[in-house]
This record gives structure tokens, sequence and C-alpha cells, in this order.
């Protein structure tokens, strides 16, 4: 499993284990959630009718999925949204509802977790300031601002004591209740958890309209997963215009997730790499600006982490080569416009078509010249890839350079053609992306510049959105294929290309198992 990485450069997350300060805030807890009211009057009712429907100008919707081993992770993320609304002016009107559900007691211990709540709860988020922050993390307990509203009982309908936060029907009365009783003039939804790439249904042998994959609940067994086609339909569900798709996962910055997602929101905010948690504070904070938009918001997440994260340096022998894990790190907006999606699509319909054209020959060796990766090596990886739990994630961009100026590998002028398209397609779907920077040098590598083309190095044409190219061979050795024939289905599993699914099939000819 491909695990998000917190980072450790977080301003408050300094000293540890304050006995005293933890005695004092237990005492204080109960007055804490006597403050969180949020009726029309002072009359005691758990019914949700009784809520009044809140205005603002930006709601964000966090689904925190803590039952695993980033409980800690998690916890800390939402402490810092609370720090951000204290950086919010009054005139700024930001609302953020999060849903929790952390992980069981008994399995906290065992990961080495301190802030246990492993009961679902739903809280419309207060300020906090850094020193109410700081006590909190003190303290060793789960415990939230003061100013935070507890409306867990007033979900009682559809949130269960123990949600199943991997069930899209959790994620669709999420939504659906923040749709009742919230109105914005800006919608963001905030997924944080694993990201798996396209493990899950691949080796379940589960046929769907999308393979890739989120959100791991434990206490539910841990087996099922939030797929990007899930996603789609619980914002469909419950009617609610959604701007951002904000991933606070690893691996989700891939062709075929963007394609699903297409329409369900403007942007989509998420790495094609394994990833450190987003800073929320930096993020939230930047609402500030009264002139904030989605596309800015979307940048800023990008932005806040290439700031965040600008100590880490690429070496020599990754440039050109697999990034895998937390080797290269990146951050990505899209542009979901279902027209953009749909001319990227084509386009890479269009370049597999070419390359099938060019003949087997050609496409085998195209393949192991500029694709093909050695699990065993980095040295003996090629393209810019990125490992996910079950396959290997290429940057089409990168790919399309090496095919536009391919000569060795006998590529046609019409696949030339087609790759360029690709590009073109790819600087109208990448509004921001950041690969961290070379070692010694000044600027990013990956930051895309004013004028849509994004680059890496000598403008090399890497845009931080993968495509599928391969088995993870670890898991083909452990019989992966043979449990699933991944290139025979992969058009049903994922709901993308099948000239592209033909093109690995030629790619991956041995491997197939029927």
């Amino acid at each position: 499993m491909v695990m998000q990485i917190y980072s450790a450069t977080n301003s408050y997350k300094e000293g540890l284990g304050d006995n005293m300060t933890k005695k004092i805030f237990l005492f204080l807890l109960p007055f804490f959630f006597l403050s969180c009211s949020f009726l029309e009057d002072e009359e005691t009712d758990n019914t949700s009718s009784r809520l009044s429907k809140t205005s603002c100008d930006w709601l964000i919707l966090s689904y925190f999925d803590a039952d695993n081993n980033l409980n800690d992770d998690l916890f800390y993320d939402m402490l810092k949204e609370e720090y951000a609304l204290s950086a919010l002016s009054s005139s700024q009107s930001v609302k953020i509802l999060a849903l929790w559900d952390g992980e069981s007691e008994n399995d906290a211990r065992s990961d080495g977790n301190s802030f246990i709540h492993p009961n679902g709860a739903l809280y419309e988020l207060g300020e906090a300031s850094y020193e109410e922050a700081l006590k909190i993390y003190r303290s060793k307990t789960f415990a939230l601002s003061s100013a935070t509203k507890d409306l867990t009982s007033y979900a009682s309908d559809w949130l269960e004591t123990e949600p199943n936060m991997a069930d899209v029907e959790t994620l669709t009365n999420f939504l659906s209740w923040a749709k009742n009783y919230y109105s914005a003039t800006n919608v963001v939804l905030m997924l944080s958890d694993h990201g798996a790439g396209t493990e899950a249904e691949a080796l379940t042998g589960k046929v769907s309209s999308s393979s890739r994959s989120l959100c791991f609940d434990d206490t539910n067994g841990g087996s099922s997963r939030l797929t990007a086609t899930d996603v789609k339909n619980a914002i469909s569900s419950s009617s609610l215009d959604v701007n951002v798709i904000w991933q606070d996962c690893c691996l989700q910055g891939n062709a075929e997730t963007a394609y699903i997602l297409r329409g369900s929101a403007d942007y989509l905010v998420t790495s094609a790499n394994s990833s450190y948690s987003n800073d929320h504070y930096s993020i939230i904070s930047s609402l500030a600006d009264s002139s904030s938009t989605p596309l800015s918001f979307a940048k800023t997440i990008v932005e806040a982490y290439a700031d965040e994260l600008c100590i880490y340096y690429m070496t020599d022998t990754t440039i050109g080569c697999r990034a895998s894990y937390d080797t290269v790190l990146t951050q990505v907006a899209y542009n979901l416009n279902s027209t953009l999606q749909s001319f990227l699509y084509s386009a890479i319909d269009i370049l597999s078509n070419a390359l099938i054209s060019d003949g087997e020959d050609v496409c085998n060796e195209v393949y192991e010249q500029y694709l093909e990766q050695d699990g065993s090596s980095l040295a003996n990886c090629k393209g810019m890839a990125y490992l996910g739990s079950y396959v290997y994630l290429n940057d089409i961009g990168y790919f399309c350079y090496n095919l536009i100026n391919d000569t060795s590998c006998g590529v046609s002028s019409t696949t030339k053609e087609a790759a360029q398209n690709v590009v073109t397609a790819l600087s109208n779907v990448v509004e921001s992306a950041w690969l961290g920077k070379k070692s010694g040098s000044s600027s990013y590598q990956y930051a895309k510049n004013v004028d849509g083309y994004s680059g890496l190095l000598d403008n090399v044409g890497t845009f931080g959105l993968t495509i599928t190219t391969q088995l993870n061979p670890l898991t083909e050795k452990n019989g992966g294929d043979e449990n699933y024939p991944f290139y025979s289905y992969y058009t049903k599993m994922t709901g993308y290309s099948s000239a592209w699914g033909e093109l690995m099939k030629i790619w991956h000819k041995d491997e197939l198992a029927y």
C-alpha cells in the first residue's frame, strides 16, 4: 500500500508531552462542548430540522477518513484548518464542515497514534489561535477549538457511530447534508486519506468504470475503497455544485481519474506521485484575499505545497527516470472542463492508434526505449514514472516529448504530430504543476510557465499527468497478473481510452492472462 507521508515542518508541531496542559484541558473539555450549540433557540432538539441554514462565500467540506494509521496526521490537518480560520478577517465568510472517522483505540495504540476519537463525528470548525492549537497538540488528547460546533447529533439519521468512509453512501450523505444546511458561492470538497493508484479493483477482480481508489477504512475491513466514479456519483446525487475537488492523497493525478471526474467540479488538485500532507493552514488562510476564485484557490494548493517542501531536491539520478514514493515531489491542479478533458482523451486515442499503425516492432521498441520499468533498479527505469500499488504510472507529457524527438525507434511523422496534439491538450488541462527542483538550482523544474508549457530541465514537456503503462513487476511475480488480466480489461476498469488499452496489449502480449 502506498502511504501518504506527513511533513514534519509544521510550525506548531513542537513541544511534546505537557502533562499539566493535558490535565487542564481534560478538565475544561466538557465546558468547551457546551458552547457548541447550533440551534435556532435554546431548546434542545436532536433533529436536523432545528438547524438554521448558513450562507457563506466559501464552504470547505473536509472528508477526514482517519480510520487507519493516518489518524494523527489527519487530526493535525483538522487542527490547522481551525488555526487557518483565525487568520481570516470577520469580513471573510468561510465555513468548514468536517466529517471525521478516527482509528479504533486498539489499532491506534499499535500504530502509535495519540489523538483518538474512533467514532464518526460532524463538526463546523471554529477558529483556534496559535496558542490554543499548540495547547491541544501538547495535550495528546483528541480535542478541538472551543469555537467548534459539534453537529454530530443532527446527522444521526445518516451518520453511524462507526461510519464506513470507504462507502460511497457515506460521502453522498455528507454532501447532501451540506447541501441542505449550507449555501455557498464557492464549494471545495477535500478528501484526505491514502491513495492507491489502480490497486483495489484490479486485485479483487472487480470490474467497474473506475479503478482509481482512495480512502481506506480499517475498522470496516480495509478492503473497500472510494473510486473516482464514487466521488463523481456522490457529487451528482447530492446536487451540490462543487468548484474544487482537493484530494490530499497519493497517486490520484492521472488521466483516467481526471477524465472520470470531468464536469463534477471545475478543478481537481492532487499529486501524481505519493505525497506529503498538504499545508492546510496556508491553503485556507489564503482566502483572506477577497479576490480569491476557485482557480486561484486550486493554484494556491500547488504553491503552498511547493513553498513547504522546496527544501527537497531532485538528484541527477532521478532526472528522466522513475520517481517513486517521495523521490520526487509533485502537486498539480487540473482543469475538469468536459470539453478540455474530452479533447485530451481524443488526442491520446489518436496517438495510440497512430502508434499501432506504425507496427508491432515500432510499438515494442518505443515501449522498451521510453517506458519500460525495472522494479529491481532505479537506474534501469525509463521515463518519468511513478510506482503505484499495482501499476506504473508514466508522465504522458514526457512520453510525448520522447516520441516527438524520436530518432531511433522509427516513429512516423503521423505519430509525432499526434504526440504534439497531446502536448497541446495537456497544456490546456494542467493549470499549475510543481515537481521539486534540481539540486543546486534556484528555480522549480516542474512549475508551469505562463505560456502554458511546463518543463523539466530544458522544457522537455512533463506535465504531472500520468497514465497507466505496465503492471508493477513485484506484483506480477506474486501472481497479480494471473489474478486479474489487467491489460485485457483496462477500459472496463478505468473508463478510459480503448485504443490505449489495445496499445498496452501489444506492449504486454506475453503477459496477458485470459
